[in-house]
């Protein structure tokens, strides 16, 4: 990781406290081990704050970064905002990172520049006491200067993503999984998915689009509120037999280095992070044409696009890939490059060091609150 941004210096004047209040799987939680391992790497002074979960502060405290875990939210508010401060201003950092909204808006101001990290539910009232915002995307980022954030305190960096990320995370590099663990067969035609299961996975169109496909099995990588709905419409069509749900995986290249394609059919993806995933395994990947998906493919240079919500065209899209191995290749191999030219975590992680170098040397100036934000916000705490 070191010779991948070698050259950069001004970040290890950075030192950075990062607050999660996350679940034990998710985008968030993922994307926030793989920064911090990439951090670390670079000899950035870190220190978390984070919602009490033993296995996660044991992975931080194994790549050398400190811990402390909180019940939160707790009893009282008061006391949340107590512990969280004091424990600011214990550690003194320059950069204050919130992964969540809640926990971000009980930060108050201080010597730090406080960031804020936008998810797709954007709230500008929680995020009202940021200084700057970190989005994914663009998209995200336009609903920030909807808000009355001005561009210059809205930053956008992509996820980091692929193999590369998830070892930064503290992740061993596993081998492929055999087929047969799931009760696979080595001969069939293996359709691969990862996704959060919400209301806009998109997943349950997959599950009908497997259905109209004769011997066809599909594996699940991902946890969320829907499994159980989902798990319940594969039985209701009769495919339960060849639908395997694995749960959440940080690590997806062990899984997609057995399956022959990756679907991403996400109904609200903006920032098409599993195209990425499917491209940096090089597997050929086909998408629900939605925001994120739609300006990263190509139709037929570097995937496949069908359109949102459309399981009949979905699964016409899955058999023509199936059948046509020359396809295939071209898609798997065009996507490779796309990832190698411009997703890599080379590419990425000097962005971030490029944002926290511009944060350290340049602090919030008081500004106006801008147009949507609570009145009362900290001067100097927004855009």
């Amino acid at each position: 990781m070191r010779a991948l941004i070698k050259g950069r210096v001004g970040v290890k004047a950075v030192k950075i406290v990062h607050l999660l209040n996350g679940t034990k799987a998710g985008a968030a939680e993922q994307q926030f081990e793989r920064l911090l391992g990439g951090l670390q790497a670079q000899g950035v002074t870190q220190h978390v704050l984070l919602t009490t979960d033993d296995a996660r502060a044991e992975r931080l405290r194994a790549i050398g970064v400190t811990t402390r875990e909180i019940q939160f939210p707790g009893r009282f508010a008061f006391m949340d905002r107590r512990t969280i401060n004091g424990e600011i201003r214990k550690f003194a950092p320059n950069v204050v990172l919130s992964w969540s909204a809640k926990m971000g808006a009980m930060t108050e101001p201080g010597e730090h520049v406080h960031l804020g990290r936008m998810d797709r539910a954007f709230d500008a009232s929680l995020m009202s006491g940021c200084d700057h915002l970190v989005a994914a995307s663009q998209a995200r980022a336009d609903k920030a200067t909807a808000a009355g954030w001005s561009n210059g305190r809205v930053h956008v960096v992509p996820s980091l993503i692929g193999p590369e990320a998830a070892a930064a995370a503290g992740r061993t590099a596993q081998k492929a999984v055999e087929r047969k663990t799931y009760f696979t067969s080595t001969t069939t035609q293996l359709v691969f998915c990862a996704a959060e299961l919400d209301a806009d996975c998109g997943v349950d169109v997959l599950i009908r689009a497997i259905a109209r496909l004769s011997g066809f099995y599909l594996w699940i990588a991902g946890e969320g509120p829907a499994r159980a709905a989902l798990e319940a419409l594969a039985h209701e069509l009769g495919i339960k037999p060849r639908v395997r749900f694995l749960g959440w995986q940080d690590d997806l290249k062990p899984f997609l280095a057995v399956s022959d394609m990756m679907v991403s059919p996400g109904i609200q993806d903006d920032t098409g992070d599993m195209v990425m995933e499917g491209w940096s395994a090089g597997v050929p990947v086909i998408a629900a044409d939605s925001l994120g998906p739609g300006l990263l493919i190509r139709q037929r240079e570097n995937g496949l696009l069908v359109p949102v919500g459309d399981s009949i065209n979905l699964a016409e899209a899955i058999k023509m890939l199936s059948r046509d191995a020359a396809t295939s290749q071209k898609l798997g191999q065009a996507g490779a490059q796309a990832f190698a030219d411009s997703w890599v975590m080379g590419k990425i992680m000097p962005r971030y060091v490029e944002l926290l170098d511009k944060l350290v040397a340049k602090p919030p100036v008081e500004s106006a609150t801008p147009s949507g934000a609570p009145s009362g916000t900290p001067a100097g705490a927004t855009p």
